[in-house]
This record gives C-alpha cells, sequence and structure tokens, in this order.
C-alpha cells in the first residue's frame, strides 16, 4: 500500500467530556491520519470546549456542530462532507486507537473497499490489561466476509456472547461512498454503521477482516447499543425490511436481511407485550402476542424467564 494513502477519522460527540481527549490523542499524531472530523451534537457538558482546543492546537482537527441534537448518523453524515482523505473511518467518541491499527489496516487494504479489524473490548473503570477480543479465537484471519456472513453475524443468539461484526468500524474508501452516494440513515441512532455495511457489500464493495490491531471499545452499561427504545428497535427492523426490497441482493440475501428483521421484531413485540400489560390495554397486548408464530414463542419465553426470576428473588428474601 502506497504510504501516501490518508484517513480522515470522524468522531460524533455527545456529552462526551470524560474521553473525547483520550479518542482525539490517540490519533491525532498517526502518520496516515490527515484528518480528525469532530462534530458536536449539541452537548451540554464540556465536550465542544475540549474540540475546539483540539482544533486550536492541530491544522488537522476541524470541529462542526449538529445545530440540534440529531444523533450520531446526521453527526457522521456532516463529517463526511468536510473529508477529503482516501480512507474514512468512524471513532466513537468514548473509545481510542493503539499505535499502528491504521498502518496495518491500510497494508491489507489492496483490493478492498472497506478493511476492518477484531475488536478490543474493555469495561468501564476496569484496566487496560483485561481488554478482551470480540471475535478471538472463533474467527480465523484474514478473511474475507460476504454479505450473507455480515448479516449472520448480527443475528444474536441465545447463549452466545456478541459478536456482531456490526461493530466494527473499518476504514472505506471514501469514492465508493461518493460514486454510490452513500451516508448514514439520520432516522436511525441504532444499528446505523450495521446498515450502511449492508448497502456497500450489497453494491459490490468488498469487505476484509483482519486481527485485531488497535480498536479499543469501551464497553458502558448505558451504551446506546445495550439500551434500545422502542423506537430505535423499529427503525433498525424496518431497514432491513427495506434493504431486502431495494438493494441488488440475491434471494439468499434477502431472506437473511428478513431473518435479522425478525429477530429484532421478537424484541419489539416483547417491549410491546410487557408495556401494555402493564398498562392493563388488553388489545394491544394481545396484538403484540400473536404478531407472529415466533413472536409469540419469545414472547411465552421471556414471561417464563420473568417469572422465574421473580420468583427466585422472592425465595431469597
Amino acid at each position: 500500500m502506497p504510504n501516501n494513502q490518508t484517513v480522515a477519522v470522524i468522531i460524533a460527540a455527545y456529552n462526551a467530556e470524560k474521553t473525547l481527549e483520550r479518542a482525539i490523542e490517540s490519533s491525532v499524531d498517526d502518520e496516515q491520519v490527515s484528518q480528525i472530523i469532530v462534530v458536536d451534537d449539541c452537548s451540554i457538558d464540556k465536550t465542544l470546549e475540549i474540540a475546539l482546543r483540539y482544533e486550536s492546537l492541530h491544522d488537522k482537527v476541524s470541529v462542526h456542530s449538529t445545530g440540534i441534537n440529531s444523533g450520531p448518523s446526521k453527526a457522521r453524515n456532516i463529517a463526511l462532507k468536510h473529508c477529503s482523505c482516501d480512507w474514512v473511518t468512524v471513532l466513537d467518541s468514548d473509545d481510542f486507537i493503539e499505535k499502528g491499527r491504521y498502518q496495518k489496516l491500510l497494508a491489507n487494504s489492496d483490493g478492498y473497499q472497506l478493511v476492518g479489524d477484531d475488536q478490543y473490548r474493555v469495561i468501564e473503570g476496569q484496566p487496560l490489561a483485561t481488554k478482551t477480543k470480540m471475535m478471538g479465537e472463533s474467527q480465523c484471519f484474514p478473511c474475507e466476509i460476504t454479505l450473507s456472513e455480515f448479516i449472520v453475524s448480527n443475528i444474536s443468539k441465545k447463549g452466545k456472547k456478541r459478536q456482531e461484526l456490526g461493530f466494527i468500524k473499518p476504514i472505506i474508501k471514501r469514492d465508493f461512498l461518493i460514486k454510490h452516494n452513500l451516508s448514514y440513515q439520520e432516522n436511525m441512532r441504532l444499528g446505523e454503521d450495521y446498515e450502511l455495511y449492508c448497502r456497500c457489500l450489497a453494491l459490490g464493495a468488498k469487505l476484509k477482516l483482519i486481527e485485531a490491531c488497535g480498536y479499543v471499545a469501551l464497553v458502558r452499561a448505558n451504551s446506546l447499543s445495550g439500551n434500545h427504545s422502542l423506537h430505535d428497535l423499529i427503525q433498525l427492523r424496518d431497514c432491513d425490511y427495506k434493504m431486502a426490497v431495494s438493494l441488488p441482493v440475491t434471494v439468499e440475501e434477502s431472506q437473511l436481511l428478513r431473518l435479522h428483521a425478525d429477530s429484532i421484531n421478537f424484541k419489539i413485540q416483547w417491549i410491546e407485550f410487557y408495556t401494555s400489560l402493564k398498562k392493563r390495554k388488553i388489545v394491544p397486548s394481545l396484538k403484540a402476542l400473536f404478531n407472529s408464530f415466533s413472536s409469540f414463542i419469545h414472547i411465552i419465553a421471556q414471561l417464563k424467564s420473568e417469572f422465574i426470576k421473580r420468583f427466585l428473588k422472592r425465595a431469597t428474601n
């Protein structure tokens, strides 16, 4: 890979005063990084102040704002408009990069439009030495990931820890995004990465995945990816249904998109059922219960789980 290939790092930031400095510092001195574009999503803490300080200190750092709190997709789209590098990548404001990551990704980029790596994860408050790998030994590296494989990896499986490839933060060839007019879906605050990667792969992009080489994700109890609103889940489900009929995908890929949508729909119907039941609204709860046979099975299983947890809690008190 020629040494003149450059990377633009996009950081969407909202109330990130405790971690933004570390995120910027982890990439600002990297030779392959020519731009660090921070977009403040109308934070109410010192996030913008920190970002502006770095803008005054480093030519490669620029700061922008959404104007109104809009979520990460809007912020990232604003950043994309200011990118001028060969490659673009996302760095979440509470995560950071270890030295040499971008060089390793670029070294594996010939013939690919997306190049990602396994992700290191560390629990908030724990020392860095306790970090683990998202995929680890369950995946052989390097490998090329097809659209079908990518979708399947994002379907949660009971009893198995989360290893969804939708969480990876690859470098993406900017001219591919421009050619296909690709950007983030601004109505999505959950799964926006997954949705963009799906569209890239469906439109002919090739994704290479290599061993973990330096993206460190902070695992937080109150993270958006772990706490889903009903609206966010509906948007994620519906994006699958839309992609299944609007993208140039095979029958198998369309079926897998619908399968992923169904897995999200189970969660939606459980929330609808449980909240309606608590409010003693019988008709909406029955509608959710009988939304589909699969939803019915899922809700019954959830009810059983809730009953067991509450029974055991009472038994121990």
